[in-house]
């Protein structure tokens, strides 16, 4: 097979890589087992072709007969070649050390354009008969081997380089003297070839960060908090790398963001934790993914980047948090909102607080929680089933506790619905659920303690611990829990029956007694 190629590695070498099973021999490759005859064109008769290699099989898998075939290739091409040179150099002057009237003529002939794009195709296309013609003459002298296949790739676009140069006499009398080569359809190469492009053209690539908006249109399925998690990990980035092009960013680039986080303060002490870094490192590895999938940059081995291993704390944790103690819920529910009157906005934040820790729904749930409560049979229930979505078991009911009825959770609910807010809502603007989050656990570090473990979703963590002090059973824990547990099971009965929210109130009670809430 013969092939025009544009400059490429090649695959394996036989007198670079590795022991040589035979003689030097640099135009010898050796690919899937085959060996071929590859050679870089000069740069002058390249432009005619406008192809920088040559590339034929041998046609055989026998280095000692794939170095005698090389040999008596390259001696004919070397041949071709420079009969070529001569014929451009000498005769029609193309180094340009005298203009000739022919090439006068011929400069003339370029500013009229089409007529001699024309002949310029047509002299490509004798130059590669030619060719073929010389590599059929070789395959004839061949030492037996496979059989060997012929092709040639035909060139889409004529050499603008060499126009001028067309209606030279000389140049018709060696066209006309080129063999002609009948060649069937069917041998014709089908291979795409790809040409050099020039520096100069190679299209701007856009600042990294600019990105962001079409990145985000294609996960249309990411949660608030994601998205916040997100908008959280390209801030800092841009601070780290600036406003680099997307093209430009490299392995280091993410490895510079992995360290950052590595030494960065955790503003509630000590340093983030491996869970936090690696979340916000995948975040810029999901990116660049869908950068290097765009087509906008290469992969420089994004996903290699490596965060800093497990301290031996968090390799003996399995989580970093941990639940409440018994005393820690006392002195939540004895701190200063549960005991002392309370504006609106704090009295919000008060049942906030008494809803994560007596139904154990999740921080974005209860802050988009309607105020309007259920009933299921006789059992009054808190409807998540259009707010819970982080799994497919989040949309759910919970069953309101009867120290949450005592409290007046029921009134504060009436409250919000005429008022036309959610559960929580403590005024016109809802807060969103990250900014419950920081708010709340800068009141549990003044209140209750300033351990990093410790948090407003380790109320999650004690109601667990409720549930199955409940001994309610594992599924029905998971359904008021909101918890996936991939048994084929729980997909029957998903609904939660009356009976259900029974056995619930019968069997989970609060950690400590909250009398003193409504006494």
């Amino acid at each position: 097979m013969v092939i025009f190629v544009s400059s490429r590695a090649c695959d394996t070498h036989l007198c670079t890589r590795g022991k040589p099973k035979m003689g030097c021999c640099s135009y010898v490759v050796k690919r899937r087992n085959r060996y071929y005859f590859r050679m870089r064109l000069p740069t002058d008769l390249g432009l005619i072709l406008r192809r920088t290699h040559l590339i034929a099989s041998l046609g055989t898998s026998d280095a000692h007969n794939a170095k005698i075939n090389a040999s008596r290739l390259f001696f004919s091409l070397a041949c071709f070649l420079e009969t070529l040179r001569l014929r451009m150099t000498h005769e029609l002057n193309t180094d340009r050390t005298d203009q000739s009237p022919a090439e006068l003529l011929a400069l003339g002939a370029f500013e009229l354009g089409r007529q001699y794009q024309m002949g310029v195709e047509e002299l490509r296309i004798e130059f590669n008969l030619k060719l073929k013609a010389m590599v059929t003459s070789v395959q004839a002298q061949m030492v037996p081997g496979d059989t060997a296949v012929w092709e040639m790739a035909s060139a889409p676009q004529p050499a603008p380089m060499l126009t001028r140069q067309v209606d030279h006499p000389h140049y018709t009398q060696m066209t006309n003297e080129t063999v002609s080569v009948e060649m069937p359809p069917s041998i014709i190469s089908t291979h795409t070839v790809e040409e050099a492009r020039p520096r100069n053209l190679i299209p701007s690539s856009p600042v990294w960060h600019t990105l962001r908006t079409a990145f985000m249109r294609d996960k249309p399925d990411l949660e608030k908090k994601t998205i916040w998690s997100y908008d959280q990990a390209f801030d800092i980035w841009i601070k780290l790398i600036g406003d680099k092009a997307i093209r430009d960013i490299r392995r280091g680039d993410v490895k510079v963001f992995a360290d950052f986080l590595r030494d960065k303060e955790n503003p509630r002490g000590g340093k983030l934790s491996h869970a936090t870094i690696q979340r916000s490192v995948g975040h810029i590895k999901t990116f660049m993914s869908w950068a290097v999938a765009a087509g906008s940059v290469e992969d420089d081995g994004f996903e290699k980047v490596s965060i800093r291993s497990l301290t031996k704390e968090e390799r003996m944790g399995d989580e970093d948090r941990r639940a409440f103690t018994q005393s820690e819920v006392s002195m939540l529910f004895h701190s200063r909102l549960f005991t002392e009157e309370c504006s609106p906005s704090e009295e919000a934040t008060r049942w906030f607080l008494a809803i994560a820790a007596l139904t154990g729904a999740r921080t974005e749930e209860i802050a988009m929680a309607p105020s309007q409560f259920v009933w299921v049979d006789d059992v009054l229930c808190m409807d998540l089933r259009k707010v819970g979505t982080k799994t497919p078991a989040a949309p759910r009911l919970i069953p309101l506790l009867g120290d949450l009825l005592k409290m007046g959770i029921v009134e504060w609910a009436a409250k919000q619905s005429a008022r036309g807010f959610t559960l929580v809502q403590p005024d016109v603007k809802q807060k969103s659920a990250p900014a419950w989050s920081k708010f709340l656990n800068r009141y549990l570090d003044k209140t209750v303690t300033k351990d990093p473990t410790l948090a407003l979703y380790s109320l999650r963590h004690s109601f667990r611990q409720m549930l199955r002090a409940g001994n309610i059973g594992d599924e029905l824990c998971d359904k008021i829990f909101g918890h996936s547990s991939g048994k084929v099971g729980a997909g029957y009965g998903r609904d939660l029956s009356a009976d259900e929210a029974r056995l619930f109130l019968a069997g989970v009670k609060p950690h400590v007694s909250l009398q003193h809430l409504w006494q």
